[in-house]
């Protein structure tokens, strides 16, 4: 277990929400518009289970094999899993392509809203609260209670950015919903392949399900509706990508959430 107490961490700063998406010549040159997809979400609570890891933490791996065998088991469909990989780690000498700082913020404020025993990887949050029963095998549990928000979502692929917009509303699909809930969203890669070459896991070839490659706030209008973007990096591929849309309390308690993966 790699525990980081030194590191002094701002509070996560909500991500700027685009409203429209407007492709560059050079966009449009590289690949034409996919067809729309949509999904809706489901009439129980999901559960979010989050990891904060890095390819420099000799102790990540089996947190991220752990991950990845949850995400291709059977009966996972109501689990939202999202594996963010952290920055602080790359001085101890290899530099995680997929880390990004502001994913080792967002596990700083995990840790202190959920009042953890520090800031460590492998880390692992159920909605929003600092989970170890991973270590022991043990499966996070399904939900089995009804959602209290619907999100009805719709998707499109633009090159590397993927256009949506959708509803929020209250669970019987009516706009009402009570204050304190916000709406976030994830893109999550499946099948990265690392092959480590320096640092404490030198040598070792790492596979990495449900990555997140953009993670991001959203802002919700009074009628429900709203509309963002996300970006994939150079590399990803979004074939293996599926977006994730959050509804959530402020105290980080999941209410609702939608998935779809567009092709």
């Amino acid at each position: 277990m790699h525990i980081f107490s030194r590191q002094t961490y701002r509070s996560v700063c909500a991500a700027g929400v685009m409203t429209a998406l407007s492709l560059s010549a050079h966009g449009q040159a590289k690949s034409s518009a996919s067809a729309l997809c949509s999904a809706q979400s489901g009439a129980i609570k999901p559960t979010i289970l989050e990891l904060y890891t890095s390819e420099g933490c000799d102790s990540c791996p089996p947190a991220d094999r752990w991950l990845s065998a949850l995400v291709e088991a059977p009966g996972a469909g109501n689990t939202v899993a999202l594996s963010f990989h952290v920055d602080y780690w790359d001085y101890i000498g290899w530099k995680d392509e997929f880390a990004r700082k502001d994913f080792g913020l967002r596990h700083a404020a995990l840790v202190r809203s959920a009042r953890a025993s520090g800031v460590y990887t492998p880390q692992f949050f159920i909605n929003g609260r600092d989970d170890r029963g991973w270590a022991a095998g043990i499966r996070p549990a399904s939900e089995t209670r009804a959602a209290t928000a619907a999100l009805v979502l719709t998707a499109q692929w633009h090159g590397e950015r993927l256009s949506f917009q959708g509803r929020l509303s209250g669970a019987s699909g009516k706009p009402n919903l009570e204050e304190g809930v916000r709406l976030r969203y994830a893109v999550a890669e499946n099948g990265v392949v690392t092959h480590v070459k320096a640092g404490e896991n030198r040598g070792v070839t790492l596979k990495h399900d449900a990555l997140v490659r953009d993670h991001g706030y959203i802002t919700v209008l009074r009628d429900g509706t709203f509309s963002a973007v996300a970006t994939l990096p150079p590399k990803s591929r979004r074939a293996n990508s599926q977006l994730h849309v959050i509804a959530e309390t402020t105290a980080g308690e999941a209410i609702s959430a939608v998935s779809l993966r567009c092709d």
